[in-house]
């Protein structure tokens, strides 16, 4: 299995005292399964580290082996904003064998004088109940600390102050509040959809990324696996002189995304394929996470971004490797879960800016449009929800077709489509000019803010993510509940944001098992 490395620390920090750090990245968990999972960190020293492992009073000791995470550097194609970048730091990867299943375990990681100390647990079998947490476009850079909040369109029902043209905090405090919210629900796992920073190829905004996650806003990942999808930010070197979507820059900035992140392998015959797209099983579910970076031919309306071409992307449409690779794993997963989840970046049914079709005068040339050639393939074997970003909206779209059983059945199946990318950037409101026939409910139009003079007191567009909770109901059938979750900013008569509360959008969605 390749060895993947995690992210480097925040640049806003000095120099001189990121050499006397003995983590640059503090322990995180990825690739967990019933029997295993890797404990993962960044250091600047090459020194071994060492893994204690603690359960029912016993204890074991993995010592690592530290590899120059190359990847991790600054973009070459020109100087990031603060200065020279460090050279190349170490990844430690301890993967740890011999588990039980669905068990709960302690650990420390000594690293010179440093030590982290977290938990964990092991993947469960297929009758155990799973949370886990769905967001997207965190969309993470040093300069969302310091630049003003996002504009915030006005619902049309919204009777909001005419002097609220902005959001309420700045993106870094969405972000690290809707962290917070998330570790408060001690979700199984959580996977990212996409557009996790700013700009791919700029290492200080991998850093601002792993701040919030395992560093010093928080350190969510280091009891909590991460999965995720590559976004079209993920592909992108960064502006102008940065790369933008060139070839290059493009690729640069994916070896980042495939060093930081350890998944099951997808037995790519491209060696740059492996890690874009992947299978997890997890206790009662499978989830499949695509590439949509970019589709073939180029520029056409079978192409999710017209700016890039050349790179390692994986082509998803039918006669691709990756299209195969699907309906394979569609149909073994059928067979085997009782749910079954696909999640890439570029949403199929939108009401924003990169959901107008391909022609139009005001076409993104990044739109997610182009994904809709799975959908038959997702109909087919019964996948019960899709989850993406890019749109930057919440919405759920949902269509029907047919399933075909493994005995040549058929059956209605329905699919409930996500845009879930409110994690921590832009706040986004629909576009006009067009329509998603599709769409059940988009929280900027669903959700009506209520004020009270200054003081904002419910609804409207927020940071947040879905919670998937699947398990028995009180009859003891199966299902999944979809609950759409908002950070709300309590707020006092003047306006001020005095904290926050996990309010839930009026969407919440019940699939049950299909028997």
């Amino acid at each position: 299995m390749r060895l993947k490395c995690l992210s480097l620390l925040l640049i806003l920090i000095p120099s001189a005292l990121l050499a006397a750090e003995p983590f640059r990245v503090t322990p995180y968990l990825q690739n967990p399964t019933q029997d295993a999972i890797s404990i993962l960190w960044i250091s600047l020293s090459d020194q071994p580290g060492t893994v204690t492992l603690q359960n029912q009073g016993s204890s074991q000791k993995f010592p690592s082996l530290p590899i120059r995470a190359t990847a991790l550097v600054a973009n070459p194609f020109g100087e990031e904003p603060d200065g020279p970048h460090p050279e190349a730091p170490y990844l430690h990867r301890v993967r740890i064998t011999g588990l039980k299943s669905g068990q709960m375990y302690s650990y420390s990681v000594q690293q010179g004088a440093a030590s982290y100390s977290d938990t964990f647990r092991t993947a469960p079998d297929s009758n155990t109940p799973i949370r886990f947490l769905v967001y997207s476009d965190s969309e993470t850079e040093p300069e969302s600390s310091t630049s003003p909040p996002v504009d915030w369109p006005v619902g049309p029902k919204s009777q909001r102050p005419k002097d609220m043209t902005r959001y309420v905090v700045n993106q870094t405090m969405g972000y690290r509040e809707n962290v917070k919210v998330m570790d408060h629900r001690q979700p199984d796992f959580i996977t990212i959809v996409g557009d996790l920073v700013e700009s791919g190829g700029e290492q200080r905004d991998w850093d601002e990324f792993w701040q919030h996650n395992a560093g010093k806003f928080h350190t969510l990942a280091g009891h909590v696996p991460f999965f995720a999808a590559l976004g079209n930010h993920e592909n992108f070197g960064g502006p102008g002189k940065f790369g933008g979507y060139s070839a290059a820059a493009a690729d640069f900035a994916c070896e980042k995304f495939r060093t930081y992140f350890e998944f099951p392998e997808n037995g790519a015959k491209e060696p740059f394929h492996n890690e874009r797209y992947h299978r997890v099983d997890y206790g009662p579910i499978t989830l499949m996470t695509l590439d949509s970076s970019d589709g073939q031919p180029h520029q056409t309306a079978n192409d999710t971004n017209h700016n890039l071409s050349g790179s390692h992307a994986a082509d998803f449409n039918p006669g691709s490797e990756q299209y195969a690779w699907l309906e394979r794993q569609l149909a073994e997963a059928q067979q085997r879960s009782r749910f079954t989840f696909v999640q890439f970046h570029h949403t199929m049914y939108g009401s924003g800016p990169h959901s107008v079709p391909f022609g139009q005068s005001n076409f993104s040339g990044q739109s997610g449009i182009a994904m809709r050639v799975l959908e038959p393939l997702f109909h087919r074997y019964g996948v019960d929800a899709v989850f993406s970003g890019h749109d930057e909206l919440l919405e759920r779209s949902m269509t029907e077709g047919q399933e075909t059983r493994p005995n040549g059945t058929k059956r209605l199946n329905r699919i409930h489509f996500y845009d879930v990318g409110l994690a921590g950037d832009g706040l986004r409101g629909s576009s006009v000019g067009f329509d998603n026939p599709h769409r059940q409910f988009l929280a900027h139009d669903d959700a009506p803010e209520v004020w009270e003079g200054q003081k904002l007191v419910a609804g409207g567009k927020h940071y947040g993510h879905l919670e998937v909770n699947v398990a028995p109901n009180d009859k003891g059938i199966w299902e999944t509940v979809i609950t759409p979750v908002h950070i709300f900013p309590l707020m006092n008569d003047a306006g001020e944001v005095t904290g926050w509360e996990r309010r839930i959008y009026e969407d919440v969605v019940t699939i049950p098992e299909k028997s």
